[in-house]
């Protein structure tokens, strides 16, 4: 354990706690902010649990340790006021500036705040990821109103896979705070867009995973045109042509150059994932396509599950699979929204092509149980954007303003 390890542990819960509550403060209703404590606490137990796991189980082979250990060395130059890090190539993990080389950045950032410690830091990366969070609780609200918001808020601060694989340094963290910062450009104050805003989200996901940028730029093009190309305004068209260009120019920074060749380096991606016990294979030619979405929502199946890590895996999506069984009536209403209603298409999509494009792309169910946890938030929007609970509060909304609206008819009738 480093010599300040646990000193810099109790710094970053102190931090953690005083953003997490300014945050919260601005972007969750004051009655919700009960929950956001329980998922502070859930934040910090994430770290120990992870750490334990990390270095008592992995014996620090982690990737999150080496991201710490990388961040430590560009936190050496940063301490001198030496920006070499960011363009010199030679310091470089990897030949590009962003991807697995990005990730030491923030690292390094933090590390000159709470010290060099593995946990310290761990925290307030994962106090960004609960920011991204908490920006998906805001994008609900923004567009469902309050109904079934405590509990869409409860399982995006208190679902297990969500504060513990992302306790750490990881690419995971910083992508959900990104998400979460598309969304609320997507759906900004008045139902109406932010480009700005939006395409920060993309660009902080694109530093760090540009295939996942790619996605959440073809997913706002594919929502546009299920949605919005019913009215041919000039914005909507301007949209639909930037979110198209943007995902291109996103792939093209991977090398993929043509549409053609999204197969190809998803077979590259593939050979790079195929490590460890828990590898997977997956078949080729069209039935890849099918098997690849599978993987991705299924795996592990049941009889795959041998070891402790694989039933938290296993639980983990089947649960989720239960809570849509359960709210089955919910989910077919936000399938039937498809063409009216934006954010949900959206969501729809993204799952959709998350599925297809990572299914390709991880035959590892390690990799897969922590990478898929970005689609949680929207399949948990999903689930309860269109509750039952809802559809009642809406109905009898309607019936008052029926009532009234007969109220007024009848008195000037009376006139």
């Amino acid at each position: 354990m480093a010599p300040f390890e646990i000193p810099g542990f109790l710094i970053a819960i102190v931090i953690f706690l005083i953003v997490i509550y300014l945050v919260g403060q601005r972007n969750i209703p004051s009655r919700f902010q009960q929950v956001i404590f329980y998922g502070s606490i859930a934040r910090i137990v994430g770290v120990l649990a992870y750490s334990y796991v990390a270095f008592a189980i992995y014996n620090g082979s982690a990737d999150p340790v080496t991201y710490f250990t990388w961040g430590r060395r560009f936190s050496s130059y940063f301490g001198r006021f030496d920006l070499s890090p960011l363009y010199d190539r030679e310091l470089w993990r990897g030949p590009a500036f962003q991807g697995t080389n990005f990730v030491g950045y923030p690292a390094a950032i933090l590390i000159l705040i709470v010290g060099e410690s593995f946990r310290g830091t761990w925290l307030l990366y994962s106090g960004l990821c609960m920011i991204g969070l908490m920006y998906f609780a805001k994008v609900f609200f923004r567009a469902y109103g309050g109904s079934d918001y405590r509990t869409y808020l409860l399982w995006l601060l208190l679902y297990p896979s969500l504060w513990f694989w992302t306790a750490n340094i990881s690419k995971d963290a910083w992508i959900v705070f990104g998400a979460g910062l598309f969304l609320t450009g997507m759906v900004d104050r008045n139902q109406k867009q932010s480009l700005p805003i939006m395409g920060l989200g993309l660009f902080w996901c694109f530093l760090v995973r540009p295939q996942l940028a790619a996605m959440l730029a073809f997913a706002l093009a594919g929502s546009y045109f299920l949605v919005s190309l019913k009215k041919l305004t000039v914005k909507n068209v301007f949209i639909l042509s930037v979110a198209v260009i943007g995902a291109v120019y996103f792939l093209s920074v991977l090398g993929v150059q043509d549409v053609t060749e999204v197969t190809d380096f998803a077979v590259d991606q593939r050979r790079k994932s195929s490590y460890g016990g828990s590898e997977i294979t997956i078949g080729g030619g069209p039935l890849a396509f099918i098997q690849a979405p599978m993987n991705i929502l299924l795996r592990p199946f049941p009889w795959e599950v041998g070891g402790f890590l694989q039933i938290i895996s296993f639980l983990d999506i089947y649960i989720i699979w239960f809570l849509i069984f359960k709210n089955r009536k919910s989910v077919i209403r936000s399938l039937r929204m498809l063409r009216k209603d934006r954010l949900i298409a959206f969501c729809f999509v993204f799952v959709a092509l998350f599925a297809l494009g990572a299914g390709l792309a991880l035959v590892n169910l390690g990799l897969i149980a922590r990478q898929r946890i970005i689609l949680y938030p929207f399949m948990f929007m999903i689930i309860y954007a269109y509750s039952d609970k809802r559809v009642a509060f809406l109905s009898l909304k309607r019936k008052k303003q029926r009532a009234q609206k007969l109220k007024k008819i009848a008195a000037l009738q009376k006139t």
